[in-house]
Parts: structure tokens; C-alpha cells; sequence
């Protein structure tokens, strides 16, 4: 991943992690994978603060992002919530939307 790209990939990670609701981002990767079986290690954001998937595609930066939410607040609330949020900061810093957004969301008691 390009500097660029990463620096926004911590500084989407951050928005994320601002929305209320939402209690961790889940990085790609291993952590994802075990989810399912041991939830407490893959809550933890890499120590660079890089947990948001961004890479270039060909029409423009396709973004990635799974949180773990509160089970306390609508998910379909909070899940719009990061939606937009990616969104608009991609474009504050990217210059521009993303060609492809892809948002999920694991509930945790």
C-alpha cells in the first residue's frame, strides 16, 4: 500500500472509530479470519492505526471497512452512519468518492 493510501487508511480508521456505536474496526486480514472463533484478538486496531482496507482500483479508491457494533444501538443506524462518514472523508482526503465502499459490521453483546 502507497503512503498516501495508508495515511488515509489510519485517517478513515479514526472517523470510523469516532462514530458512535461503532466499538472497534476489525483490520483484514488473519484477524478477520478469526473472528468467529476468537473474537477478543482480532478487536485490536494495528499499532500504526491503519485498519481500513484502501487500495486504488481502476475507476478510483476502493474502500473496505468491518466494525464490531454495540448491540445496544440499531446496527442499520450505525452501519449509515460509517458509511457516510467514509465517504465524505474520502473525499477530504482523496479528492474524491469512492468508486467502491463496502461496509460490515459484526454485532458483540
Amino acid at each position: 500500500m502507497s503512503a498516501d493510501l495508508r495515511a488515509a487508511s489510519r485517517t478513515l480508521t479514526a472517523a470510523v472509530l469516532a462514530v458512535p456505536g461503532v466499538r472497534s474496526v476489525v483490520p483484514p486480514g488473519p484477524a478477520l479470519a478469526t473472528l468467529v472463533r476468537d473474537v477478543r484478538t482480532a478487536l485490536d486496531t494495528p499499532r500504526d492505526g491503519a485498519a481500513v482496507l484502501v487500495r486504488q482500483g481502476d475507476d478510483g479508491p476502493v474502500v473496505r471497512v468491518v466494525v464490531t457494533v454495540d448491540r445496544g444501538l440499531p446496527t442499520t443506524a450505525v452501519l449509515r452512519e460509517v458509511r457516510d462518514t467514509v465517504r465524505t472523508t474520502v473525499v477530504d482526503v482523496l479528492g474524491g468518492p469512492p468508486a467502491h465502499l463496502t461496509v460490515r459490521a459484526v454485532e458483540i453483546d
